[in-house]
């Protein structure tokens, strides 16, 4: 049987210790809920230095959108997860992509469906023989 009274003082233990710790696993719970679901799918809260919050993202554009959105993360943050923080300080970090698949073949040539028929009905000569060569 678990004892949910010393499990409690090890959290309080491990969050008097260790505040900055509880309060970025806060934030990185919430995360989802504070940045919305498009944001927080390309960054990630990582780090609580002082009242900044430092957020990776997974390309410079990114970054670029948390440094107009950082004032409204912040409140954001105050608001749903009860943490106060000044400033995000986001930066671009290559370890989170998705690896991509990398494949030697090219891609195949699509073969357009256009009927020869309807090609013959173009008035226009340059255009009904830039068509034909197109559909050869």
């Amino acid at each position: 049987m678990v004892d949910y009274t010393r499990m409690q003082r090890l959290s309080d233990i491990l969050s008097r210790k260790y505040w900055g710790f509880s309060k970025i696993v806060k934030i990185r719970d919430m995360w989802t809920e504070i940045a919305g679901e498009v944001l927080a799918a390309h960054t990630e809260p990582v780090q609580l230095r002082g009242k900044t919050l430092a957020v990776i993202c997974d390309s410079p554009a990114w970054v670029q959108q948390m440094g107009v959105l950082g004032p409204a993360l912040a409140e954001k943050v105050h608001k749903v997860a009860r943490i106060k923080i000044d400033k995000v300080d986001a930066r671009f970090s290559a370890q989170n992509r998705p690896a991509r698949k990398r494949t030697s073949a090219r891609r195949p040539v699509l073969k357009l469906n256009i009927d020869p028929e309807d090609v013959k009905r173009i008035k226009d000569p340059k255009l009904r023989k830039a068509v034909m060569q197109l559909i050869d």
